[in-house]
C-alpha cells in the first residue's frame, strides 16, 4: 500500500521526510531520483526514484498490492485516493525556497514559468486536502518548531508510535547540501521584492490567507 508525501516542491517533504527516518526508523521514499541523497533518507533514496521512472504506472499498481506500507513522496497531481500526508508552508517562504533552489528568479517561481509542477496554489486545490479523505495537513512551521508533536500526529495516523525523538541536524546538513538547506521559517522578509510581493499577493494571497500565514 502506498502513503503519499504530498505537497508542492519546498513545502517541507524533506523535514518530514527525516522526522520519520528519525522518529520511527521507516525509510520513505520518492518517485524522482534522489542522488547523493542516502544520508538523509536511507540506501535506496537514490535508485527508487530511477525504478519509478522507468514505469509509474506499474510501479504503482505493484506498490499498492502490498501489504506492507510504503511512504512515497510526490509533487505531482493527485490520480488516486490513497492515503496521503499533506505539508503545507507560508507560500511567500515556499516561492524563496523554490527560487534559491533552482536558481530561478522569484517572479518565475510565483508565475509557475519554468516549473514543471504548476503554480503552488493550483497545487494545492488539486489535491484539496482539507476535504480530501484519508489526508492529514502537515504544516512546515511546526515540523521545525514542533517536530516531536508533529510525529505524534503523524504516527496517530499511519498508526505507528515513536521510537526516539527528533534530531535537529539542519545546521550540519546547511553544510553537507546548502542549496537544498537554505532557509527556514520567514525567509521572504529577506528575499523578496515589494514588485515580489504584489506578484504574489495576485496570484497566491486567497490561498496563503486560507491557510492562516496572512
Amino acid at each position: 500500500m502506498i502513503t503519499w508525501i504530498a505537497g508542492w516542491p519546498h513545502n517541507g517533504s524533506t523535514i518530514l521526510r527525516q522526522i520519520l527516518k528519525d522518529c520511527f526508523e521507516i525509510q520513505t521514499h520518492s518517485i524522482y531520483p534522489e542522488p547523493n541523497f542516502e544520508y538523509l533518507f536511507g540506501p535506496r533514496a537514490a535508485t527508487f526514484g530511477e525504478e519509478w521512472k522507468g514505469n509509474p504506472i506499474v510501479r504503482a499498481e505493484y506498490y499498492n498490492s502490498l501489504s506492507v506500507m510504503h511512504i512515497i513522496k510526490t509533487h505531482d497531481l493527485p490520480d488516486d485516493d490513497n492515503p496521503a500526508l499533506f505539508v503545507v508552508r507560508d507560500g511567500r517562504d515556499v516561492v524563496t525556497s523554490m527560487s534559491y533552489f533552482w536558481k530561478i528568479s522569484i517572479r518565475l517561481v510565483i508565475a509557475a514559468i519554468a516549473n514543471q509542477y504548476g503554480d503552488w496554489s493550483a497545487h494545492y486545490y488539486a489535491w484539496n486536502p482539507a476535504k480530501r479523505k484519508n489526508t492529514k495537513i502537515i504544516r512546515f512551521e511546526d515540523m521545525v518548531l514542533r517536530p516531536d508533536d508533529v510525529a505524534k500526529a503523524v504516527g496517530d495516523f499511519i498508526g505507528a508510535k515513536p521510537l526516539k525523538p527528533y534530531v535537529d541536524d539542519f545546521e550540519e546538513n546547511v553544510k553537507k547540501w546548502p542549496q537544498l538547506f537554505h532557509d527556514r521559517i520567514g525567509c521572504w522578509k529577506k528575499e523578496m521584492s515589494k514588485a515580489d510581493l504584489r506578484l504574489f499577493h495576485k496570484c497566491h494571497g486567497k490561498l496563503n490567507r486560507e491557510l492562516g500565514y496572512e
